[in-house]
């Protein structure tokens, strides 16, 4: 059975790949304790929170349903860079390893989050009627 998780995790991902993409521009507009605040390292573990969240609320049922390797091994790789863009480039050093790794991410858990969903969808089709 499909997991709506993995739907709810393809719209983080995406929502993570806007904030980073759109987060130069806003940072011109906002003022500076806001534009602090969206970019500070806080903001990037919580959201690595939600993301780990979403991934084991979709990626274990959808495991039990299909058991390719694959859809784990891309969230794990997804998740590692996303926690890596979060806790390990020092701050104010690295923004474009930072970014880059946020970035590539969060598309890696995109691409596992559909990945799982066609599997899921591939092992038991919904039900019509």
């Amino acid at each position: 059975m499909p997991s709506r998780w993995d739907g709810v995790g393809q719209l983080l991902s995406a929502l993570c790949v806007v904030h980073c993409v759109v987060l130069p521009a806003v940072l011109g507009l906002l003022p500076a304790a806001a534009a602090r605040w969206l970019s500070g390292e806080e903001t990037h573990q919580g959201l690595l929170a939600l993301a780990l969240m979403g991934a084991l609320a979709a990626f274990i049922p959808g495991w039990r349903v299909h058991r390719r390797l694959g859809v784990p091994v891309l969230a794990v790789s997804g998740l590692t860079m996303l926690a890596a863009g979060a806790f390990l480039v020092p701050e104010g050093v690295g923004e474009g390893w930072e970014m880059g790794l946020t970035l590539g991410g969060g598309l890696l858990m995109a691409v596992a989050h559909g990945r799982n969903r066609a599997l899921c969808r591939e092992c038991c089709p919904p039900e019509v009627g």
